[in-house]
């Protein structure tokens, strides 16, 4: 069995008095995996953890099969890191100061320079890499802290907050990147946002953090596939009035998506489908299809923080 791409073990980090992670434990076979958590849940730390940028109080983490603690330079080489703080040289144009950073993650000096044109051409920036990066403007300067990230050919790549300070269309292109890294160049990805529709779009894993605790490891499917046992009800004609009615007298959730679509749930328990054709009796409406009802990933992400209160 081949190992994970990332494994804790029991891992804590202290700053001074507070516990920035506590005792996390989890395996991650790969693909992209978002990091969900209010601010101070621990996932700016548990990045730098990886990283071997803070030093763990306690536990064990391994990357790519190897001890983070003991090879950590070995481990680093395999990670691009983009961090939501910007990181450059100041006073280079962005091609010469990108071939200086591959120079410096260990890409031999005949290659670098062709290698950072190469990448700021995929990040969008190729007819801008004689300009200071001082000079660009906040969605070019995101698209160069990727690029950073991706000049020595990582396996891993870590993203800490990457659509910070971008207009509506900068978003879209910083995701539709990202999304073409892990597709097409097979570069496993690590996404930590506080804008849940970014992780809903690029992840298929979630780990969702909260006080430092790894309070759930969901697949995006699962996290997402039924609210509270809810079903989505179709019924035929364009009045649900009556349906609604009926679902609210017996006790049950029912929320209108559309004049034929009625999502009923409870507050505990699963909504039975003989539930659903008896209200249909009742209220005199034909029904046309049932099936679970999807939720949103913040739907989701706010009943995880629910169940810990």
């Amino acid at each position: 069995m081949s190992n994970p791409i990332l494994h804790l073990e029991q891992l804590s980090v202290r700053y001074g008095n507070t516990r920035a992670l506590n005792q996390v434990t989890a395996k991650w076979e790969g693909g992209a995996l978002g990091l969900l958590g209010p601010n101070g849940a621990g996932k700016s730390t548990l990045l730098r953890s990886i990283l071997g940028l803070v030093q763990a109080e306690a536990g064990l983490i391994t990357v790519l099969g190897e001890n983070a603690g003991i090879s950590g330079i070995n481990v680093r080489r395999k990670i691009g890191y983009m961090p939501e703080r910007d990181c450059w040289i100041e006073g280079l144009s962005a091609v010469s100061g990108l071939a200086h950073l591959g120079e410096v993650s260990g890409i031999p000096s005949q290659s670098a320079l062709p290698r950072a044109h190469d990448v700021l051409h995929f990040v969008g920036l190729a007819e801008e890499r004689y300009r200071e990066v001082s000079s660009f403007s906040v969605g070019m300067k995101q698209r160069y802290k990727l690029a950073i990230a991706l000049i020595h050919d990582p396996d891993i790549l870590l993203l800490d907050e990457p659509t910070n300070g971008l207009d509506p269309s900068g978003r879209s292109s910083m995701l539709e990147a990202v999304n073409r890294i892990r597709k097409d160049h097979g570069i496993h990805v690590i996404l930590a946002s506080h804008l849940l529709p970014d992780v809903e779009q690029v992840c298929n894993r979630v780990w969702v953090l909260n006080k430092g605790a790894l309070i759930r490891d969901e697949s995006l499917s699962n996290l997402t596939a039924a609210a509270r046992g809810a079903k989505r009800v179709q019924l035929q004609g364009d009045d649900n009035s009556r349906f609604v009615q009926k679902a609210l007298e017996s006790g049950l959730l029912a929320q209108t998506e559309s004049s034929t679509s009625v999502v009923v749930s409870k507050s505990e328990g699963i909504v039975d489908p003989s539930e659903v054709f008896d209200l249909a009796t009742s209220a005199g409406v034909e029904i046309a299809g049932i099936q679970p009802a999807a939720r949103s990933l913040e739907d989701a992400f706010l009943e995880t923080l629910e169940e810990e209160i």
